[in-house]
């Protein structure tokens, strides 16, 4: 063991580096600067070996851990404050997807404010979490150490926040006593999951929508924290006995004989104890009980060491505006045990009917002492073999299964989806995976393709394939990507989402996920509009087009998106689902290409172009012959020509069976055929013709 002068944040870094960690998401707002500056020296050094992402935004951030969790490395992040709050969305999607992240938070006010509270922390309560919060320099970096290992736990498989308070603790120098390398390898092996990684000899999925079944997924989380407890008390004997610091959820300082305990969590647990210790001098029975684990509530803990106190003082720092301090809430509702009996029943988001509800109320007439229950059916058994997914269950054996031994394998994506007739996105998308080909993962952006191809426990997918949210696609590709690297894989990562999904509410961490260089394959399939949640207008929605945002018609252009990823310096291609050989060219060239690489396909909708699904490949010709979608690579700063109309037919031809384009006058017609003229020209213009250029 060493010993050291260091910051909190310093400790907080030098505790990821004893854990270990494989990848590691930076993104700096003060106070926790000096974490991700400190990993950036040792990963620079070669004191630590890990991929560190510095990502645009803390959303991202949050995504990459996520990303790389899910394939199966250990992973760390830092944040507070505001930039937490940016995060929160996909908090929560790794606490559904059981990834055991660690996220050190050096905690801030919400809001205009650098001061110290813990707002931020308490924001996030309820996202299913451990949290733990420490005093001292020296208890962050074990609790560091002990959150991995409790997360990483198969009975627990839920994320950690370990709290040093900004400024307070993060910018505070102690003495620090590192333990060494081979004493942590063996109280925290490494972290080998069974239920998160991508390998393509098992196509397992991660992430579905569980829609009705969603209460019974946080009901698990919820068994989940409480059954940390349990785990979180043999970690603390493990560390214990290996590093000789004990610790527990609380810890009791002059209770058994006071008149008065002080309740404190955090740095206030110092100075109250000087303060207890002050007044005992003067012959007032003081005591203390520190809070070091907020969640999961330690109340029988608390009942405990509190049965026999009379009076109580919690100083708070969980404040809430318009209600009462959360520590004091929490507390109050641990120790209240007198009549009127309060119980809870949890519905979440079941549905409640008046069976329902006088079953709980009979329930309720017939106990004598409070409780609190879930009311949640039991998850269903799936039989795996129906389901063509017998890997799932030689997985859980043990065994190894080569991919031949998987039956009904059709291809990248299985059939028997629930997408519309007539549906060219799914068509495009099974050319896109087949493209790719086995040793591909595809991390796939909430839209029409997640929600026709992955709703628990139905999936359609028999490649490696994950789905976090809306907006994170590409930065938790990023994760993906660099995890893979990081343990040698060539698995190749396949990012693909809608319009909404790259072009507009995931912009920026496409950008930012091209710009650091991460070895992806992003594809667009472009329906331009949010057809999944209802046909409203997004940046790739045509001009004057109608949607159920714009039913007069959309009065400006499209974001001309393949221009944006040129000007990022990458492989950039044009596609069509009318013309399959294609596509799979374009997306096996973008697949063989060492960096990013960016495939836009035009995909019309029949639900929200409103168009007779049986001509859906046929519009798509037309858009082709039309001019309206040219179809041309970009590479080294040049563009070429892939494929030419015969004879460009007029964009009456495009706009005639679409009903979205049926309110245009001739006037607006003239406009469009202007526009389009006018883009085909420019680009054709610029465009080297091969050799041998297909027309028609």
């Amino acid at each position: 063991m060493s010993r050291m002068f260091l910051s909190g944040s310093e400790s907080a870094a030098h505790a990821a580096r004893l854990a270990r960690v494989q990848v590691i998401s930076a993104y700096p707002i003060s106070p926790n600067v000096n974490i991700i500056s400190t990993l950036a020296e040792m990963v620079n050094n070669g004191e630590l070996d890990a991929g560190f992402v510095n990502v645009e935004g803390e959303h991202s951030a949050a995504s990459v851990v996520s990303g790389a969790s899910a394939a199966g490395s250990r992973t760390f992040t830092a944040s507070c404050g505001l930039g937490l709050a940016y995060m929160h969305e996909v908090l929560w999607i790794a606490a559904f997807m059981a990834l055991p992240i660690v996220v050190a938070v050096t905690s801030r006010g919400m809001g205009k404010t650098l001061t110290t509270d813990l707002s931020d922390m308490s924001s996030e309560r309820d996202a299913s979490f451990l949290h733990f919060y420490t005093e001292d320099v020296q208890e962050v970096v074990d609790s560091v150490l002990m959150a991995y290992k409790v997360s990483e736990h198969p009975d627990v498989l839920l994320p950690s926040f370990v709290c040093l308070e900004g400024y307070r603790l993060s910018h505070t120098y102690e003495p620090v006593d590192l333990p060494e390398q081979d004493a942590v390898d063996r109280f925290l092996p490494p972290y080998k999951p069974k239920h998160a990684f991508f390998d393509p000899k098992y196509p397992i999925m991660q992430g579905p929508g569980t829609m009705e079944l969603f209460t019974q997924f946080k009901y698990a989380q919820h068994e989940a924290l409480l059954r940390a407890k349990t785990i979180l008390k043999e970690t603390f004997a493990d560390f214990g006995k290996e590093f000789g610091r004990h610790y527990d959820l609380v810890e009791a300082y002059k209770v058994d004989d006071a008149d008065m305990v002080i309740v404190a969590l955090g740095t206030m647990a110092g100075v109250v104890r000087e303060t207890v210790d002050e007044y005992r001098e003067k012959g007032i029975k003081l005591g203390m009980l520190k809070i070091r684990i907020f969640r999961p509530f330690p109340d029988e803990e608390i009942r405990e060491a509190l049965k026999d106190v009379e009076k109580i003082l919690v100083v708070e720092r969980f404040n809430s505006p318009g209600a009462h301090g959360m520590t004091y809430t929490e507390l109050r509702s641990a120790l209240y045990r007198e009549k009127p009996l309060v119980s809870c029943v949890v519905i979440g988001s079941a549905d409640l009917y008046h069976d329902d509800m006088r079953k709980i109320v009979d329930m309720a007439l017939d106990r004598e002492e409070e409780f609190e229950e879930w009311y949640v059916e039991d998850i269903p058994d799936i039989d795996l073999k129906d389901s063509g997914w017998e890997n799932f269950q030689v997985l859980s054996q043990g065994k190894e299964v080569e991919r031949e031994d998987i039956k009904d394998i059709r291809g990248g994506v299985a059939s028997g989806t629930t997408a519309c007739q007539g549906c060219t996105p799914l068509l495009a998308m099974r050319h896109i995976v087949d493209a790719m080909g086995e040793d591909t993962v595809c991390i796939y952006a909430t839209g029409c393709m997640q929600a026709t191809t992955s709703r628990y426990p139905r999936i359609g997918w028999n490649i490696p394939a994950a789905h976090f949210c809306f907006t994170n696609v590409a930065s938790t590709g990023s994760g993906v990507e660099t995890a893979l690297r990081q343990r040698g894989s060539d698995t190749k990562v396949l990012v693909l989402g809608g319009d909404g999904a790259l072009a507009d509410i995931g912009f920026q961490p496409l950008s930012g996920a091209i710009e650091r260089g991460h070895d992806i394959t992003y594809v667009c399939y472009d329906n331009e509009a949010y057809m999944n949640t209802g046909i409203q207008r997004s940046s790739t929605t045509a001009l004057f087009a109608s949607t159920k945002t714009t039913p007069g018609g959309k009065d400006m252009k499209p974001k001309d998106l393949d221009r944006i990823m040129e000007a990022h310096g990458i492989y950039v291609a044009t596609a069509l689902p009318c013309f399959p050989d294609d596509l799979k060219k374009k997306i096996q060239k973008a697949r063989d290409i060492e960096g990013p690489a960016f495939v836009h396909v035009l995909t019309p909708c029949p639900t929200g172009w409103e168009f007779d699904p049986s001509i859906a490949v046929k519009l798509s010709r037309l858009a082709f012959e039309t001019g309206t979608w040219v179809l041309y690579e970009y590479e080294n700063d040049e563009r070429t020509i892939s494929r030419l109309p015969k004879e460009r037919k007029p964009i009456e031809e495009y706009l005639k069976p679409q009903g979205r384009f049926r309110h245009l006058t001739l006037q607006q017609i003239a406009v469009i055929q202007k526009e389009v003229d006018g883009k085909y020209n420019s680009l054709t213009s610029s465009c080297r013709e091969p050799q041998q250029l297909k027309r028609g």
